[in-house]
């Protein structure tokens, strides 16, 4: 008589989801889109929430926290996947410094991740090329990314080319200028700092390559 087998259930990866939502209209969309689209992994599932007009970190962090929500209750979200807010420090800490640490508060309550950038987003982009620890103006940053990036525009696609292949040295420089904030004992968001972002680009590329 033959021997029955037994036969597995084919198996179905359920890929991993990353939730970001950004304060910018342009330059961090079109960097983490691009991400998505260059890593075109089907176990790694990024999700960049379209931009609204309310940009401040308070509002930013209650809209991932309501499409978290949202996912929960649809059976769309897992203990693994991961809520991250994008946003500058600058303008914020300067305009109300009780209303940015009761936003930092609210995301740490409800473990939304921070990828934090001051002065502005445009310094992740800067040290890909270059080591920066000085204290600087959105102004002067640009100017410094011109050096690297001529006539260098918000709206720019910069990912894969030609940030993809200088993206380890930046998640080093990134980590070199947190060193030196806790080496001065100064506020983990001060100018400059690339706070939680470098996390976020290594998170995303080890899950691909672990899934690969």
């Amino acid at each position: 008589m033959p021997r029955k087998l037994n036969r597995r259930p084919p198996s179905r990866n359920i890929a991993q989801k990353i939730l970001i939502a950004c304060e910018g209209s342009k330059t961090e969309p079109i960097y983490f889109n691009s991400i998505r689209n260059e890593l075109r992994s089907s176990t790694l599932d990024i999700i960049v929430l379209p931009h609204q007009n309310k940009t401040d970190p308070r509002s930013i962090i209650e809209r991932l926290i309501e499409e978290r929500q949202q996912r929960k209750d649809n059976q769309q979200w897992s203990k693994e996947d991961k809520a991250w807010a994008v946003f500058d420090g600058d303008e914020h800490i300067e305009k109300s410094l009780a209303n940015w640490q009761s936003a930092i508060n609210r995301a740490i309550s409800q473990k939304i991740n921070l990828a934090i950038t001051n002065p502005c987003f445009e310094l992740w982009y800067l040290i890909h090329f270059q080591d920066h620890f000085a204290q600087i103006t959105r102004d002067r940053l640009i100017n410094l990314l011109e050096m690297h990036i001529p006539d260098y525009d918000k709206s720019m696609c910069l990912y894969p080319k030609p940030l993809k292949s200088l993206t380890e040295q930046a998640i080093q420089r990134a980590d070199k200028i947190t060193k030196q904030i806790e080496r001065n004992e100064l506020y983990e968001h001060s100018n400059p700092c690339c706070s939680g972002l470098a996390k976020l680009i290594s998170s995303l590329l080890s899950l691909k390559n672990s899934n690969s």
